[in-house]
């Protein structure tokens, strides 16, 4: 019964927010009617892929799965949003276009992409692991090159805790050089960390797709609500 009204509560805010981001572009069309090519194209990093499993969990769960359930779910929902937006894999592979260097990491390829879309922003989504089994919850990493960037990473964890998380003490915090497509971005740009596969109980919700779904429409939100601000 609770998760089903989370589920709904959280329905029913993105529509809110969605129609908030179309009644902006119609009034803005008024004025301007070139604001619907100049506005933002959220690009969607499913983490890791192919050959790069990324983390995987006791029970052999692969952070790559997890990660492109829940960029797959996003894209839908942002796109029934109006929101323009690209995937940057859909599928389980590596990112490598045609006539790139397979001999160097594809988060050069992933950056090159990014920087290809105008008014990009990326959202990058992973998954945790600690050696610490108790550790749990949504973390973001965002940027230190755009300054709005933390906002966007307080948006999506604010209410993810609000709708999904309420017990979840975790703070965002801003990238090194750890995180290099973060670390060499230069525009809005977060790192989503989902939760923790080395967590028991978290990793057996993160591999779901009732979760993976209640997860996308969290950041959804968090997306809409830093676009309506922008």
């Amino acid at each position: 019964m609770k998760r089903t009204l989370i589920i709904i509560l959280v329905f029913v805010f993105t529509l809110i927010s969605c129609f908030g981001i179309n009644a902006l572009f119609e009034k803005t069309n008024a004025v301007h009617s070139n604001y619907i090519k100049s506005a933002y194209s959220i690009v969607l990093d499913a983490g890791h892929g192919g050959k790069d499993a990324g983390t995987v969990a006791a029970d052999g769960t692969l952070e790559k799965d997890i990660n492109l359930g829940i960029v797959l779910n996003l894209y839908d929902f942002l796109m029934f949003c109006g929101v323009n937006c690209y995937t940057i894999r859909n599928e389980d592979t590596e990112y490598y276009p045609a006539g790139s260097n397979k001999n160097r990491s594809d988060l050069y390829n992933r950056l090159d992409f990014v920087n290809e879309i105008n008014n990009a922003i990326l959202v990058s989504i992973h998954q945790n692991h600690f050696a610490d089994t108790s550790e749990w919850g949504m973390q973001v990493w965002y940027t230190p090159n755009e300054l709005s960037s933390e906002f966007l990473a307080n948006s999506i964890l604010s209410i993810s805790k609000l709708f999904l998380q309420p017990e979840n003490q975790r703070l965002n915090k801003v990238s090194d050089s750890n995180y290099y497509i973060l670390y060499k971005a230069k525009v809005p740009s977060v790192m989503v960390e989902c939760g923790f596969m080395s967590n028991y109980e978290e990793n057996n919700k993160l591999k779901t797709d009732d979760y993976q779904k209640q997860l996308a429409y969290t950041i959804t939100m968090g997306i809409n609500t830093y676009m309506n601000k922008e």
